[in-house]
Formats: C-alpha cells, structure tokens, sequence
C-alpha cells in the first residue's frame, strides 16, 4: 500500500512539472501569436510551431550541444542573439548553469524568460543525439487527437430548403466538425502522422461524400546517413527569404521589430488541417560537405470553379458545403518542381533556388484593372539567389528573384549591435506588379509579395535592465493599383511599445501604433469612388501578473478612424483574463470576458484568444457588445486529456441577426463549443 501512496505522489509531481511546462508553452506561443498578429490582423498557421515548442518542452535543447538550426526552430531568437550564443559557448567551451544567458551579448531578461522552457545546460554528449534504428521505438511516442466543434445557434444554411429561398442553397451536411489525428515522433529522428477532417457543413456519409472530406499524412526522417530530411506525403517548403517559396509564417511587422527575416529554412512536415497551403508528394535535403541540396516534387488536385478547362481563381478556403462548393473541389491538377542549394561558412551563407508549376487548366483571372498583372496561363516559373552574411557587428541578409515574365523582386536587410543595449535593422524591398508567384511570402505590407516597394527601419534599446523600447517606422508604395485602392497609392505605419518587468511575475507594456493608407473612399452624397487617406491610430495597455496558482491579464485599448473627408470615429475595448492551475493535479481553466464598443470596421480589435492545442484563433471585434469564453483542461489519467471550450458573443447594438448569407443566426448572440481529447504513450 505504501508503494502505491508513492507511485501516485511521483506521478503527480511528475504531472504537475509537466503541466507548468506546458503553461509556459502555451504562454509563449501566446506571445508569438499575439506579436506577429499585432499588425498582420490575421490568422496564421501556427502547426509547426506548436510541434517544435511542444517537442522542445519535453526534450530541452541541450546549450552545449546545439546548432544554429536547432536554436531557430524555436523562433525566439534573431539571428544576431543565436551567434552570440554560439560564440559564448564556443569560446567558454561550455556552460556550467542556465544563468549564465545573462552574460550572453544581447540576451535581455524578456528573451531569457522565454526561452527558459525550453533549454537546459548539461554535458555535451553527440552520440546521444545519432539517429539509430534500433532507438526509434525506445524513445517513440504516440499521440491521438478527437476533436468535436459545434455552434449552439441555428444557422440560415442548415434550415429546410424552403426557408432558404433567398439563398436559393443550404448545406449538404451537419452542423458540425470533426476531426482525428495520429502522430508518432521518435526523437527528432522519425515523425509520421495522419489526419482526417470534416467542416461543420460538410457531408460526412450520403449522396455527395463518403467518409472525412479532407485526409493528409506524412512520414519525415532526419539525420539518415548524408540526408538532413526525407519527406513523404504532405510537407512544407521555406528558402531564403521567401521572395519564392515560403509555407509557413514569416517574422514580419510585430513588436520583435529587429527580427525580421526568414529563419528555419528547408522541408518541413504538414500535420495541419489548412486544406490549401502544402504540398503534396515527396522531398529530401542530402548534405554534402558544405552544401544543403534539397530537391522536392509535388502533385495535386486543387479547387477552382473550372469552365472550358479554364479558372479564375483557386477556392482556397478547403469548404465543401454547397452543392457548388462539390463542383468547384480538386478540379485543377497542380505539379510542383523544386530545387534549392545552399552553400554555408562560418560567417556566410548563399543559396539558391528555382521552382516550377505546372497546372492542367489555364488560369485566367477576371478582368480588373488592379489585377492587370497577375499571373495568367499554365506553366510558372521563378528563381532566387539569396544570401547571408557578418561583418563585424553588421548582418546583412537578402533575396532577389526573377519570374518566367522577367519581373523581378528584391529583398534586403541590415541588422547591428553597435552594444549590447541596442540593436538596430533596416530592410529595403522591392516587388514589381508583374511579380506573382504561387509560393512566395515574404516581408510585406500587402498580403501578396508583389507591387510593392518600401523602407523599413526598427530599433530596440534596453535603457535600463528591466525596460526595453521598440520601435519601427515603415514608408510604402503601391505602383499599381490594388484591390480597394482604384490608383497607385502610398502609406506609412509607425510603431512604439515600451515594456517593463518589474517582478518576475509580473510585465507590463503600453503599445502605440499609427497607420497612413491610401484606399477607395466614397463622396457624400454621391455614387462614385476617389482615393484618399484612412487614418488608425491605436493605444493599448496589458499588465499581466502571477499570484499563486492564479494567472491574470488585463487588456485597455483604444483607436481612432477618419479619413481626409470625414471625422474620426473611435473603438474601444477592455478586457480581463483569469487563468487557475489547481496546484496538485493538472487541471486549468483560463476564462475571460470582454467589452468592446467599435462603432466602425475600421475600429475593429484583432485579439488573440486561447484554444485547444493546435487551434488559433483570433475574433474580430466590431461593433458593440461582449464576449467571453471558457477553456478547461483536465489530465484524466497519466498521457489522457481533456480539453473544453466554450466561447460566446453577445451584441448589443441593436442587430438582429449574426454573421451573413448561409452563416446567419437569428438573434444578437453567438456560442460555440469545442472538445478535444488527446491520448499520448
């Protein structure tokens, strides 16, 4: 009996380590999210990322025996901070306590705190970390995923067809999704998954769909004889800068204002339900002295509303609701061939990389004179030559790419420390309108990389240990006309936070941006269009804090919009977070309530929210009214979880109805659930 008393307090000390780990996770990936969607206003997909923060906070990177590309998986570091931290490794031949990133060049206390969770300073030890066959089920884990979402109001697309005749359609499935995963990852060795989704509104099993509307799998193999990576099935590819191919979100405009390129290049897999950004098909990198070769073959079928063999637009949204969304899926076949290789020295690195598209129907955009040059036809073709370099206490990094159409676009960088206080970058770019290419993603103002040219500069400054000031101006122009902005236009966005840590439970940071636009605006009184300036000028405020076993946060902010020809309107938002772990067992329930009041869409709030793992989401808040949601998470037993959410939003500005066409409920509120179970072993 004793025995058993003994087992159960390891188990829940061991739980209650693992739990803590795991709030730090999620913390940071909050703070990830948070930052890059402070002026992207958007969602992005955070899944490996989410896999690389969740595998390092079981398996710590070991400090003296790391590597560059380990270090940026983890995306907290500019590249700067890592070769200081390789430097002081390499120079001190070790380190004796994880204290000693403080004496690191440029490591502040807000990087460190980040950091913390997933590293650990031990003896140097490489064989550990050879890829062995026989170690591969030894150290394997399995993990399995249900998830169930819901909404509790009725929506317009699944009433009787005959109230929806104004809508002449109505979903061919349920209200809701469902979706199941497996993984199993051996070190950083093996990773093989499969997943399986369904939309809500999506027909699981009748006349138009047989079983899970979208399935994906991969199988990744690292460090096999002279290969880094081996893929098969579904994966992601980043090189250079991303002028010509990027999968995954870049480090863009966000309070990190000096990070700002491209880090963790190379295949990687896809284990997301994002149902459009991935290939499909097979890829390796072989290393071979000082060179990375990496070549990969894709071939899918895509959506798109095909007529004679000819499309507008592929259907990116992965929705097969309707009986014209069943129409319009996996019409278009796609083949995709890439190559890069990478050259690397100790103090520079210089790649290149070409990438060809094949479609079997011609794509044929709708004629508008702001989409004048978007890419028509079959066959794409594009090629970059990019590079990295140091010289003293300067980085230099860029791309410059050239399209089938000879268009060309280029990207360049300067970051530099002159101390330890400061760090200072300057990025300069220049996107041709003729410039479009399937795959590229770079940094930008626009949500395309192309017709675009601008300067961005970014400081940070500690000026005293426990302050640190960011700022970034960014001055843009648009040669060509762009959706919404009927003329060749130009903008500019100002930024400036100030943070401040007190207490090691405790931060704080008050955030200033102002953004300049050009875009379509209407006359009074009249039917047509003429472009002028928008103007946004936003405040915000956020204090969290740790008392106990209770987290806290708390959100102010406010806005202003107007225009050259109308008077400012202004939004406003105020917002509080309770976050409760029971201290001897691994149960958390985060809640929050908010309040805002954005009389305009111009005035609306971007928030990042808490979710189930692999889920990100961020409502946008407009209008009047509240909201509020719940996340539970329970540890039944050993490797079993639970995770509940519910989250609801009620207006209060006299409407009606929610939401539009097939998505409409009857009423002023919104609730949505979610469930998700997760077993590892």
């Amino acid at each position: 009996m004793k025995q058993v008393v003994y087992l159960l307090l390891f188990l829940m000390f061991a739980v209650n380590v693992f739990s803590q780990r795991e709030l730090a996770k999620e913390r940071i990936i909050e703070k990830i999210y948070e930052q890059l969607m402070e002026t992207t206003d958007g969602e992005g997909d955070f899944s490996v990322l989410y896999d690389d923060l969740t595998y390092f906070a079981e398996n710590p990177i070991n400090l003296n025996h790391t590597s560059k590309d380990e270090l940026e998986k983890l995306r907290l570091l500019s590249d700067m901070q890592i070769e200081n931290l390789l430097f002081y490794i390499y120079v001190n031949e070790r380190m004796e306590t994880i204290y000693e990133l403080q004496l690191v060049e440029g490591m502040d206390v807000f990087t460190i705190e980040l950091l913390l969770p997933f590293v650990q300073v031990g003896a140097s030890d490489a064989a550990s970390t050879k890829y062995r066959f026989k170690g591969i089920l030894t150290y394997g884990k399995h993990q399995f995923i249900a998830r169930f979402d819901g909404t509790f109001e009725k929506k317009q697309g699944y009433r009787p067809a005959e109230e929806n005749a104004e809508f002449n359609n109505r979903y061919v499935g349920d209200p809701f999704y469902t979706s199941l995963k497996y993984r199993f990852q051996s070190k950083d060795w093996v990773s093989l998954g499969l997943t399986a989704e369904k939309d809500a509104g999506e027909q699981f099993w009748g006349t138009c769909n047989k079983g899970y509307d979208f399935y994906s799998g991969h199988l990744q193999i690292n460090d096999l004889w002279k290969f880094k990576t081996i893929i098969v099935g579904d994966f992601k590819a980043n090189f250079g800068q991303g002028l010509v191919m990027s999968g995954e979100f870049l480090s863009g405009k966000s309070s990190s204002v000096t990070n700002i390129t491209a880090q963790n290049n190379g295949l990687k897999k896809f284990s997301s339900t994002d149902e459009f950004n991935f290939f499909r098909g097979v890829g390796a990198t072989a290393q071979i002295g000082n060179f990375d070769i990496t070549a990969f073959y894709s071939y899918r079928k895509m959506d798109g509303d095909t007529i004679n063999n000819t499309f507008t637009s592929f259907k990116t949204d992965g929705l097969h609701r309707t009986v014209k969304d069943l129409e319009r899926k996996r019409t278009v076949g796609r083949q995709v061939f890439g190559f890069n290789t990478t050259y690397s020295h100790p103090k520079f690195k210089i790649g290149l990389t070409t990438v060809g598209s094949w479609l079997d129907a011609t794509l044929q955009p709708e004629a508008r004179p702001y989409n004048l040059f978007y890419f028509q036809g079959k066959a794409q073709f594009a090629a970059s030559l990019n590079y990295y370099f140091r010289l003293y206490k300067f980085r230099f990094c860029g791309e410059t790419a050239i399209n089938e159409r000879g268009a060309v676009a280029t990207l360049n960088s300067v970051t530099y420390s002159p101390v330890s206080m400061l760090n200072l970058a300057l990025l300069q770019r220049y996107y041709s309108p003729k410039y479009d290419v399937f795959f590229a993603n770079a940094f930008s103002e626009n949500s395309k990389t192309n017709n675009e040219n601008g300067v961005y500069m970014g400081m940070e400054i500690e000026p005293y240990r426990l302050w640190k000031i960011s700022a970034y101006a960014d001055v843009f122009r648009f040669p060509w006309l762009r959706f919404g902005t009927y003329k060749p236009s130009t903008g500019w966005d100002a930024f400036l936070q100030i943070d401040y840590k007190p207490h090691r439970k405790v931060e704080m940071f008050g955030r200033f941006r102002y953004k300049n636009k050009e875009s379509n605006l209407t006359e009074p009184l009249a039917q047509t269009f003429y472009v002028g300036t928008t103007n946004k000028a936003s405040f915000r405020y956020q204090i969290a804090y740790q008392i106990g076993s209770i987290g806290l946060k708390n959100i102010v902010e406010a806005n202003a919009a107007y225009t050259e020809k109308s008077s400012a309107t202004y939004g406003f938002l105020i917002l509080q977070d309770v976050i409760y772990q029971l201290p001897r067992i691994d149960m958390t329930f985060c809640l929050r309530y908010e309040f805002f009041d954005a009389p305009n869409y111009d005035n609306r709030f971007y928030v990042y929210e808490r979710d189930v793992p692999y889920t990100f989401s961020s409502s946008a808040l407009y209008g009047k009214g509240s909201r509020y949601y719940i996340v539970y998470k329970y540890t039944i037993i050993n490797g079993l979880t639970l995770y509940l959410r519910l989250a609801g939003t009620v207006y209060a500005d006299g409407r009606k109805t929610v939401g539009s066409g097939l998505e409409t409920i009857q009423g002023n509120t919104k609730t949505d659930f979610r469930i998700h179970l997760q077993y590892q072993f």
